[in-house]
């Protein structure tokens, strides 16, 4: 069998504790460890501006479970650092056959916080519950494991995966807040909505316990004394007690509860335009990092006039990404003509911006060619929690409004949005959404998923990109996807905002520039 890099060529806890030692640096800057001195203060709490739909992590599509419960509550066998680099966590790590179809990974001992031991038990349930269609709550990513043909437990340290072909995502999809690992005694309590325990009482082994939620205000996680990681470093979940997610929609009221000390970070500024009043202000620390996630003006590919490819090509070339930039992000973006994004997380990524560029005179053409000349109506599902949404909802329906087009704009909340956009009955013509996930170009292979894009051909790619070994090959294969994507019009692509945090200036070990999904906090302390 062919070693995994780098974990059988070093001994394991020395690799452990300097790749977990460099994401708490998150990509430099002053979050290391180094200490300004010791502080009393061992509560941090955090803003945040999506509210969580549900707390087990492997029932919704929603950013922010992932963002606070992924590597601080819930862990998998494996996560990316700040960086978007792979590194171990339930797994000690993993052998892997030449042809790259079969993975044993190998496990730590250690227990779920309620004191049942963790093994490989739990694994299998968790993956085999994620790729299971029938499964109540489904999971959001079932794709993660469509290269999946079996998952053994071998021994209760052992776990054996059998892919159906080489698999390119497979690793970095495990390391993902959907292929979290969770208790094999998880249950359903709830018929309608389905609901499992963990929705309320969520049950990991990571760094931090579930200690209280109040919905729509704040969820607190207190330190786990036994978590098998707090030997690694000499700061690991020692000096911080708690940890409070609160929950601000409104941006500016963000923004003042962290200069009037109500808060200690927040998790993604979504009022940018106030960068500059933190940039020059010592009591605070501003980390801009690279483009994350693809805002995009989603359009359901199946429904009226949408399903005509002019007409949609038309609403994306009355889209101007620069007015958006702008508007909604002070310039805190860059724009996309496709559905990836320029990180290292995506290395398929093209630039795409010239396919359906800003032409409104264009989009008009394309209207009346395809009977739209008097002018069409569409509904726009707008999302009163997301402060983009509602600045960038004013920008389309005013852009559209100049090609003819009227835009009925439905406000729901994200949860609504979830139960009636994302799931079925799936009845909308546009919404305004940021895919935050990394590498789920996968979904367009999934006729069903809420776009309701089909095209039989790209499906077929799709498949064929993940299963190619060779990288050049590979990332073709994938920039005729994203082509393809883009002449189809299959949603109006628009940017990738960088990702902003903003810290008090004694606040450290926070990760920086960070572009996993997930905020792990293990690390975090005050000077």
């Amino acid at each position: 069998m062919a070693r995994m890099r780098l974990l059988r060529v070093l001994a394991l806890p020395i690799l452990l504790l300097l790749a977990l030692t460099a994401c708490q640096s998150g990509g430099g800057g002053t979050g290391g460890n180094t200490r300004s001195g010791p502080s009393s203060k061992v509560k941090l709490v955090v803003g945040m501006v999506q509210v969580p739909t549900s707390l087990d992590i492997s029932s919704d599509a929603t950013a922010s479970i992932a963002t606070m419960l992924r590597d601080n509550l819930y862990e998998g066998l494996l996560r990316t650092d700040a960086s978007g680099v792979l590194i171990p966590q339930l797994a000690t790590g993993w052998d892997t056959t030449p042809d790259g179809k079969t993975y044993t990974f190998h496990l730590r001992s250690t227990s779920w916080q309620d004191g049942t031991p963790f093994t490989a038990q739990d694994v299998k349930f968790s993956w085999d519950r994620a790729r299971d269609p029938q499964n109540k709550p489904a999971n959001p990513h079932p794709d993660y494991w469509a290269p999946v043909s079996s998952i053994e437990a071998v021994d209760d340290h052992t776990v054996k995966v059998s892919l159906k072909q080489y698999s390119d995502n497979f690793l970095f999809h495990m390391a993902q807040g959907s292929a979290a690992i969770v208790p094999q005694s998880t249950h359903v309590v709830s018929p309608n909505p389905v609901a499992t325990n963990l929705a309320t009482q969520p049950v990991g082994t990571g760094p931090f316990k579930f200690s209280a939620y109040v919905p729509n205000t704040s969820l607190t996680l207190i330190r786990n004394d036994q978590w098998w990681g707090i030997h690694l470093g000499p700061s690991f979940g020692r000096d911080l007690q708690q940890v409070t997610f609160r929950f601000i929609t409104d941006a500016n009221a963000m923004n003042n509860a962290l200069k009037a000390g109500d808060i200690d970070a927040i998790a993604q500024l979504g009022g940018p335009e106030q960068l500059p009043s933190f940039q020059h202000d010592a009591n605070f620390r501003t980390l801009v990092g690279a483009p994350a996630g693809k805002i995009m003006v989603a359009y359901n590919n199946s429904k009226g006039a949408l399903k005509d490819v002019r007409v949609r090509k038309a609403i994306s070339m009355a889209i101007d990404k620069k007015a958006w930039i702008d508007g909604v992000f002070s310039g805190y973006a860059v724009p996309i003509g496709s559905h990836a994004v320029p990180n290292v997380t995506e290395p398929y990524y093209i630039d795409a911006n010239q396919v359906n560029k800003y032409d409104p005179s264009e989009a008009k053409k394309q209207l009346a060619t395809a009977g739209y000349s008097n002018g069409l109506t569409l509904h726009l599902a707008e999302i009163s929690d997301f402060p983009y949404a509602l600045r960038g909802g004013d920008i389309l329906n005013s852009e559209l409004k100049a090609i003819g087009v009227t835009l009925q704009i439905d406000t729901l909340t994200f949860n609504d949005w979830l139960h009636t956009v994302f799931l079925p009955p799936q009845e909308y013509d546009l919404t305004i959404i940021n895919h935050a996930e990394p590498r789920d170009i996968g979904n367009y292979a999934n006729p069903k998923y809420y776009w309701h894009y089909d095209n039989p051909q790209v499906a077929q790619m799709v498949v064929q990109a993940d299963a190619e070994q060779d990288q050049a090959k590979r990332k073709s294969i994938y920039a005729t996807v994203e082509k393809q994507l883009a002449d189809d019009a299959a949603n109006g692509y628009i940017m990738s905002p960088k990702q902003i945090d903003v810290i008090r200036a004694n606040l450290h070990g926070y990760p920086e520039k960070r572009l996993s999904t997930s905020l792990f906090l293990a690390r975090a302390y005050f000077s």
